[in-house]
């Protein structure tokens, strides 16, 4: 690096700053509209009671467990270095969980979505069934002739 002319510090602040800049942007490119796709099918007001409780209750929960799992590693093992490879699975867990989470989101979704498709093609092709009615004289073995009245009921 000396021969580049960048001494260790300004390495390790460039690295920081990649670092920040790839984290912040797969969060807002990635992760937040993921994380309001699973809102879409639900009705308002599960909705507006599902997104308070994520956003007052679960990521700051979130992140203070992610921070008391560290401080717990660092005083059991001694030092960051010591606790990495430890903290690498449980990292590897959590990123498992949210994966099966997320297929098990994406199979609850499309199911949702493909009962809706279906209850709008009914209602696009709303089967007219013939209603026949006999004449008047109660013979009802007559082919159908200009006394037979047809009749299709309608949608209301």
């Amino acid at each position: 690096m000396m021969k580049f002319g960048i001494t260790p510090l300004l390495a390790a602040v460039y690295v920081g700053a990649m670092q920040n800049i790839f984290s912040k942007s797969a969060k807002y490119s990635l992760f937040d509209p993921c994380k309001e796709m699973a809102y879409i099918p639900l009705d308002e007001d599960t909705k507006v009671k599902g997104k308070a409780a994520i956003d007052v209750v679960c990521n700051p929960l979130g992140k203070s467990g992610g921070a008391l799992i560290q401080q717990f590693m660092i005083l059991t093992f001694g030092s960051l270095a010591n606790s990495t490879p430890y903290l690498g699975g449980i990292l590897l867990v959590i990123v498992l969980a949210w994966l099966a989470a997320a297929r098990s989101l994406d199979t609850q979704f499309t199911a949702l979505r493909r009962e809706e498709e279906i209850e709008k093609e009914m209602e696009r092709t709303a089967v007219k069934i013939p209603v026949v009615s006999s004449n008047e004289d109660g013979d009802d073995n007559k082919s159908l002739g200009s006394s037979t009245e047809t009749s299709y009921p309608t949608n209301s």
